[in-house]
């Protein structure tokens, strides 16, 4: 990482803390995506991420791997862009289930107690019995609640480093 201050923050509005995706000013974003990324910020939290997923005693990373390949195996994808697709929609899924939040409450063998399912059924039909993605007592496959606060804390200290709000009355 370069300098903890950069040589020229970026100046945000106060307003900006009531900003959606739908209104934040693109300008202020990619001025705030260049600091980021010039400053060194972007390799932090990517590596605190990763960092903070290997850790983590669900084992995430392995989990989407088994979760990959048994996909592969079984057929139910034969590419590699059907595979990445369905991943992220399993991740989606089980993420909308609250599997991040149970991932915290997971029981020793690391598989989480979170219930919902859209794996398919030997007919083609989504099944809605309540299971995650990779079928009953598989491990939920939402990122765990702890690494989101973590990724989210750390963004916040680099983003925190490169911004300064400019209380200049801009809006």
């Amino acid at each position: 990482m370069a300098n903890q201050n950069p040589a020229t923050p970026v100046k945000v509005p106060p307003s900006a803390a009531n900003y959606t995706p739908a209104t934040l000013d693109s300008d202020l974003r990619s001025q705030i995506n260049a600091t980021l990324l010039k400053e060194g910020h972007i390799g932090k939290i990517q590596d605190y991420l990763l960092h903070s997923l290997n850790a983590h005693s669900s084992n995430w990373p392995t989990t989407i791997q088994n979760h990959a390949t048994s996909l592969l195996r079984s057929g139910e994808v034969t590419t590699f862009p059907a595979l990445l697709r369905r991943v992220m929609e399993d991740i989606r899924h089980d993420t909308a289930l609250g599997g991040g939040l149970a991932a915290k409450a997971s029981n020793t063998n690391g598989t989480a107690e979170v219930n919902g399912s859209n794996k398919k059924s030997a007919n083609g039909e989504s099944a809605s019995n309540g299971t995650s993605a990779g079928g009953p007592g598989a491990p939920s496959l939402a990122v765990p609640q702890a690494v989101v606060e973590d990724a989210i804390k750390v963004t916040r200290e680099c983003l925190e480093m490169v911004c300064e709000i400019d209380d200049s009355g801009a809006t």
